[in-house]
């Protein structure tokens, strides 16, 4: 009788212990949870989830810690009025540009995005890269627009992000797991 309910204390530990192995990790579920938005609530996101997620996209790592990005938050509506429609009427743009004599800028730049993306989804907020803008940014009918961004000389945008509070819930799309390779 001793040992069986030894055995049985032994298997009920044993099952905690699974189970707080399972416990779920806020990174990865929020990297699990993030979806491109392209349908925005009107309203502008708070200024303190703004900061927050801005200083979070400072802390991606860079190549020599070069930091070699700029971000251009655009809220006016009177400025985004002027772009393109294609970023989904979102309240608010994030333009971020490379430095264009440096190799690993547009990584640098990557990573911050990433930062971006993941720190709006972890405080619930929508957002979507919008890669087209940069074409109309650099076309004639975008040079206002470019010129009111006020970058440092030697940088040019890379990508833009569109940002705001959700006004739909994605479904995830299929990934492609046959597109990773481990060699041991």
């Amino acid at each position: 009788m001793f040992f069986a309910t030894v055995a049985t204390v032994a298997c009920d530990v044993s099952k905690k212990d699974e189970k707080a192995t399972e416990t779920k990790n806020q990174v990865i579920e929020t990297i699990m949870n993030r979806r491109t938005i392209r349908a925005y609530k009107p309203e502008q996101i708070k200024d303190e989830e703004l900061n927050k997620i801005l200083e979070s996209a400072i802390y991606a790592p860079s190549a020599m810690n070069r930091q070699s990005w700029e971000i251009r938050v655009i809220q006016d509506r009177k400025i985004l009025d002027k772009m393109p429609d294609s970023f989904h009427k979102a309240p608010a743009l994030i333009v971020i540009a490379s430095e264009t004599d440096n190799f690993y800028s547009p990584v640098d730049c990557g990573l911050l995005g990433q930062n971006i993306l993941l720190a709006a989804e972890s405080l619930g907020i929508g957002t979507g890269i919008v890669g087209s803008l940069n074409r109309f940014l650099e076309a004639p009918e975008g040079a206002e627009v470019l010129q009111s961004l006020q970058l440092s000389a030697g940088f040019k945008p890379l990508f833009c992000i569109a940002i705001g509070y959700k006004n739909e819930k994605p479904v995830a799309k299929p990934r492609d797991k046959s597109k990773i390779k481990i060699f041991k």
